[in-house]
């Protein structure tokens, strides 16, 4: 090749245009949901800070659905497929929640909430366990990415657990499983001294008052930082880890969602290693990683939305 032809060759490639950059795939339409006894979060967009987040006092069944409605056509004026993440027992098949209590007195019983909203909404719309929505999130872009098995645990108003196994998803109601016997009586469930009536946002209040009558407080933050009591909340949480790890199945690590777990994993941590650590010769297996979610409060929404864009827009699972 001359001197010449070579400068031409060059002068070519030059003006050959880049590749296009990567953009972010869009998929419009799909919306996730997320409701609990605090408030309610939606967003059409994998992006944390484009995640609508607004409040939902808990009580009948309409005002709940409300709410849920206003979310939804705030993030998507044309919304094609809804999934809502729900506390309480969901038949997805005939998108029912059952005894979600933490919405309020109007939701103890049997809801069919996925018709409600598609009535008003018009499209579809799927019901997903809280839990199974964060745990959706968890394991595509938060604390279990590459965890074939593995566990998530909500600590927030109530306590939820799902599993993943052998990367199936398995919602539980084990949050629900009784820790003590004769103990504190469960809100809105027929039993006694599960762990929720210990751990529960709800609870902690109640549980911290027995030992300092003194304090006042309602919700779970305005309890002190009383290392005492949260070390042996840690330990209590331990037990329900000890628990899952004597189920027999594999467990490569376990992921902490929820305001409680945020707020006071330095305390509750700490506390779950050591009573893992007193079972350790008698455990099956045990998880390498005790870590708190890097999705912060939206991890059940993302995930919801992560649902939804699968079911509209299979073609972009991932």
């Amino acid at each position: 090749m001359t001197d010449a032809q070579s400068a031409e060759t060059v002068a070519v490639a030059s003006e050959t245009p880049p590749p296009p950059a990567k953009t972010r795939v869009q998929a419009p339409g799909a919306v996730g949901v997320h409701i609990s006894g605090v408030g309610c979060r939606a967003t059409a967009s994998i992006s944390p800070d484009r995640v609508w987040v607004g409040s939902l006092m808990p009580g009948d069944v309409e005002p709940v659905v409300d709410s849920i409605i206003d979310a939804v056509l705030t993030v998507e004026p044309h919304p094609k497929f809804v999934v809502v993440g729900t506390p309480g027992h969901v038949n997805s098949e005939l998108g029912t929640v059952t005894a979600a209590a933490n919405l309020g007195h109007g939701w103890r019983g049997t809801v069919g909430l996925a018709e409600l909203l598609r009535s008003r909404l018009g499209c579809e719309v799927e019901l997903c366990n809280d839990a199974e929505a964060a745990l959706e999130g968890e394991r595509r872009r938060g604390a279990l990415v590459a965890c074939n098995d593995g566990a998530l645990i909500t600590l927030s108003h109530g306590v939820g657990v799902a599993l993943l196994h052998d990367g199936i998803q398995q919602p539980t109601e084990l949050g629900h499983s009784v820790s003590q016997f004769g103990g504190p009586e469960c809100r809105g469930r027929p039993h006694r001294g599960c762990y929720e009536s210990y751990l529960g946002g709800w609870a902690l209040p109640l549980r911290y008052r027995e030992r300092h009558p003194d304090f006042h407080g309602v919700m779970a933050r305005e309890i002190p930082d009383d290392h005492e009591f949260w070390t042996e909340c840690g330990r209590r949480l331990g037990d329900l880890v000890v628990g899952l790890c004597l189920l027999g199945q594999p467990l490569e690590a376990i992921s902490f969602i929820g305001s409680v777990a945020q707020a006071r994993h330095r305390y509750l941590l700490p506390g779950v290693r050591a009573r893992v650590d007193e079972e350790a010769a008698l455990l099956v297996t045990r998880p390498r990683s005790l870590r708190v979610t890097p999705l912060g409060d939206d991890v059940s929404v993302l995930g919801a939305f992560l649902m939804a864009r699968d079911l509209l827009h299979p073609f972009l699972a991932a």
